[in-house]
């Protein structure tokens, strides 16, 4: 994949990059498109988060999922990123899936009660077996 960080001109639809102090990378194919973030979600870069999933759901992907495995913490503002994105893919008609396994992100869902709102899978892989079934 090719790296892409702030281009003067917009890169190729299957690679972008947002530049944030949060790292998201998008990677789009013909049946899914992937929004890829490692870092920390708090609300200073919850906005980039919601801003990066927007933009791809506007595209209307085929499915569109979210690959948290690098995700090392997540605040109530990225939560209430997801809850407003999967409510806006479901309008659209566009299946939103979680992808990870850190204990960071699933322990919250749980408390909070969101594991039984989000499709949330362990990996990228599984994911996509799911769709494919």
């Amino acid at each position: 994949m090719t790296d892409y960080r702030a281009p003067a001109s917009d890169p190729p639809r299957s690679a972008r990059r947002f530049v944030s102090p949060l790292d998201i990378s998008i990677t789009a194919s013909a049946t899914d498109t992937v929004v890829t973030v490692s870092g920390e979600i708090d609300l200073s870069v919850s906005h980039d988060l919601r801003r990066a999933l927007d933009e791809e759901l506007q595209l209307k992907p085929g499915v569109l999922i979210a690959d948290l495995s690098k995700v090392t913490f997540c605040d109530s503002s990225g939560f209430t990123v997801f809850v407003q994105i999967r409510a806006k893919a479901e309008d659209a008609g566009v299946p939103f899936i979680l992808v990870t396994q850190e204990r960071a992100l699933l322990r919250p869902m749980s408390l909070l009660g969101l594991d039984a709102v989000f499709n949330v899978h362990p990996t990228l892989d599984s994911a996509r077996d799911v769709l494919t079934r």
